[in-house]
């Protein structure tokens, strides 16, 4: 009990990465004219910051649902509180279930980011094999489905559950910080000089 406690923390705290490097790269991935150009003055750190950020998302999205038997992932907690209902005495047939299929359903997103994990993260092959491609309202569903999943498995463990979504409006809220400092100092530089002593 204790051991499978352990391990689902440590899932929650991967979970909670995940999406603090999504919403923090969200943050910096932006059309916005103004914001944008003021970026563009510090590039080479805002991109660099912006792929490492998603790129670390990515990973860290795959290692919920590793399949290696040494991992902690939501695979593996499912294969235990399967073989040992006791583990979440509070967890029905209905709850797992409904885990199941929200897994099974996103089983094609799952094999293209592992696809592009195992060709472009982890590796950088010199072909890309497969469908890679991944997009951004398949990653929201997919981190809106972990947080269910998640959370369900809590519940039937010991009735309790995790909001992830002050990690992604801390993540947000101090991305769009940084964000605004680089606008209003592009502002200032901006600005034409004028004599303090004219009035």
């Amino acid at each position: 009990m204790e051991e499978f406690k352990r391990k689902l923390d440590e899932l929650g705290t991967i979970i909670g990465d995940g999406i603090a490097y999504f919403a923090a790269w969200f943050g910096l991935a932006t059309d916005n004219g103004e914001t944008a150009h003021a970026l563009k003055r510090y590039e080479g750190f805002f991109v660099a910051a912006g792929n490492a950020l998603l790129w670390m998302a990515l990973i860290q999205l795959n290692k919920v649902f590793d399949s290696d038997k040494r991992t902690v992932s939501m695979r593996n907690l499912l294969t235990e509180l399967k073989e040992d209902r006791a583990l979440v005495p509070e967890l029905t047939d209905d709850n797992l279930l409904d885990i199941e299929k929200k897994l099974d359903g996103s089983e094609e997103v799952l094999e293209r980011l592992k696809r592009f994990r195992d060709q472009r993260l982890a590796h950088h092959d010199s072909r890309v094999t497969g469908d890679t491609a991944v997009l951004i309202g398949e990653i929201n569903k997919l981190i809106d489905d972990i947080k269910e999943m998640y959370n369900a498995i809590c519940r039937g463990h010991n009735m309790e559950s995790t909001t992830f979504e002050s990690i992604a409006r801390d993540a947000e809220r101090h991305t769009g910080q940084v964000v605004q400092l680089v606008v209003d100092e592009k502002n200032r530089v901006a600005r034409p000089y004028q004599d303090p002593r004219i009035i």
